[in-house]
């Protein structure tokens, strides 16, 4: 009798198959979530780098002034200010400074020439996206709806 015990407590099995299934199916699906979430956190930091919230107004005093009107800070080495599609960045006078390094929410920035056909691109690495843009732009051909008068 207790060699038959032992033989049916050594070679019963039955429950073995599902154990291992369900262990099986628990690491396909923690590993499942696994790449998921590496995926979305590597899409977050990508959107780490967006364009920055800014808003730009021509002034309604004169055309050789750029109002910083909200939102973030421009940092010089960051930006291209174009006029006519001339790069005017170290041309320009932010708050009476021609060296400046910062464009804040505020201040204005100043040209000596007029500004008819302006645009701003902001540079990220690779990538350049025009971030304001004032007039008939030649390269992007487009023409911006854009206040005149400052906040």
């Amino acid at each position: 009798m207790r060699q038959d015990l032992q033989r049916s407590f050594m070679h019963n099995d039955d429950a073995v198959t599902p154990v291992v299934t369900s262990v099986l199916l628990l690491l396909m699906v923690i590993g499942c979530c696994a790449t998921i979430g590496v995926i979305v956190f590597h899409q977050m930091n990508a959107e780490e780098t967006t364009v920055p919230n800014v808003r730009i107004q021509t002034s309604a005093e004169s055309t050789h002034y750029l109002y910083h009107a909200g939102g973030e800070s421009l940092f010089r080495n960051g930006i291209s200010i174009y006029n006519l599609d001339n790069d005017i960045t170290h041309r320009t006078i932010v708050a009476g400074n021609k060296d400046w390094t910062v464009w804040k929410s505020g201040e204005y920035l100043y040209s000596e020439q007029t500004l008819s056909d302006v645009y701003i691109l902001w540079h990220n690495g690779e990538k350049e996206q025009i971030i304001y843009q004032y007039g008939v732009n030649r390269k992007t051909g487009v023409t911006p709806i854009t206040d005149v008068i400052p906040d």
